[in-house]
């Protein structure tokens, strides 16, 4: 039962992130592969296609090979880390 409450109360709480238009910052990162990490690292699901729609407006191009690239080897690392630790129980 707590955890029914739990998901009824996070799941619009994590839905929400995507309401909120990206700014300027958030499309001009140095290295896309390095944001493609940082995302997948992270467990963030992938968002190259929130920053194709919306990086445009600031003349900003994402790379998808190379974001794609990084997002993979930070979720592979993710995946490794949070294995790890459900064998760890």
């Amino acid at each position: 039962m707590k955890t029914r409450v739990v998901l009824v109360l996070l799941l619009p709480l994590l839905g929400s992130c995507a309401l909120w238009p990206l700014e300027e910052a958030d499309c001009k990162p140095a290295n896309w592969r390095e944001r493609g990490y940082a995302d997948g690292f992270a467990g963030h699901p992938q968002q190259y296609l929130r920053l194709a729609q919306e990086c445009p407006r600031f003349g900003v191009e994402v790379p998808e090979a190379e974001y794609f690239k990084g997002w993979n080897a930070g979720h592979d690392e993710w995946d490794r880390l949070i294995g790890s630790m459900d064998r760890r129980r």
